[in-house]
């Protein structure tokens, strides 16, 4: 078994929550999928994902191995390039939300760089540029220095309204004494931008200190969703690939901000049009645009 071929079969399948696209981002033929995730799971003695009529879930081991996995991947592929021709190898960390699509363009637009991506939450990405593990970084920013907008809402298992109060998770009088649905708030928006306007909206509110739930891992915050009826804060594309549905938010969060950032020590590899380049091709995978601040950053990441 090809070990590392069998660990991107399972975490595509796993980000897309379903065999067939998660074949089709991997790059796979559906069979080819099954099988190494089947192989992966007899390799490992554990059972991954949980097979429905609707949709593939992550089990409780699959849950633990998926970070660990795409951990691996992105050494995986800085491996293969780090002597890819005489291309300078430059290093990308992006949050995991990120399509291949746009990893593709990204890798287009620059041909003159082996670009090699680094998959992980905003607290990992901002330390791995610090210690000189990334050349360039997508990291969380206040509305006014964003350089790209990734519009925020509300993702729940039955359709919501067309705009999402927080005051309807408030539980009426004769509910209180059980568990309350919750408002889950992933690990890429722990972040004070994010975290904190909502949870002083939440609590002013009325909704108890148990249903702001913050930080909770990607695949308990959406199994909770089907089990309880809780929702979670997420973009519009992140809903659609769990299969539910997705309503702005009314309130003082209506999107994640980003910026593209550099080593404070250097410019950054990019300058004037590619940085532009890379910005909107960073902003279309993650389903959100390009910021006015992008047009006033000049040339160099900050």
């Amino acid at each position: 078994m090809d070990l590392v071929e069998a660990l991107r079969s399972f975490e595509a399948v796993a980000a897309e929550r379903s065999f067939t696209r998660g074949a089709a981002r991997a790059g796979q033929p559906q069979p080819v999928a099954s099988r190494r995730v089947a192989a992966l799971e007899e390799h490992l003695g554990a059972r991954l994902l949980v097979r429905t009529s609707r949709r593939v879930d992550l089990s409780p081991e699959g849950a633990r191995l998926l970070p660990v996995a795409r951990e691996l991947l992105a050494q995986a592929d800085r491996v293969e390039h780090l002597f890819a021709g005489d291309a300078p190898r430059t290093v990308v960390a992006v949050p995991a939300a990120l399509d291949h699509r746009a990893r593709a363009a990204v890798r287009r637009g620059l041909p003159h760089l082996a670009v090699v991506f680094a998959d992980d939450h905003a607290a990992a990405r901002a330390a791995a540029l610090a210690e000189g593990r990334a050349d360039l970084a997508l990291l969380p920013a206040a509305d006014d220095r964003a350089e790209v907008r990734v519009p925020l809402g509300v993702a729940a298992a039955d359709d919501p309204p067309a705009r999402f109060v927080v005051e309807v998770l408030r539980a009426a009088a004769h509910e209180r004494r059980g568990r309350p649905r919750a408002l889950h708030v992933l690990a890429e928006d722990d972040v004070p931008p994010v975290r904190d306007p909502l949870r002083l909206a939440c609590f002013a509110a009325g909704l108890r200190h148990d249903q702001v739930r913050v930080g909770t891992p990607d695949a308990e915050a959406w199994t909770s969703v089907f089990e309880h009826g809780d929702v979670v804060l997420a973009s519009a594309a992140e809903a659609a690939r769990q299969g539910v549905g997705w309503a702005p938010l009314v309130g003082p969060v209506d999107a994640r901000g980003y910026r593209l950032e550099a080593p404070a020590s250097t410019a950054g590899p990019l300058a004037g049009p590619e940085r532009a380049g890379l910005l909107a091709r960073l902003a279309a995978g993650l389903g959100g645009t390009v910021a006015g601040a992008a047009g006033a950053a000049g040339g160099g990441a900050s």
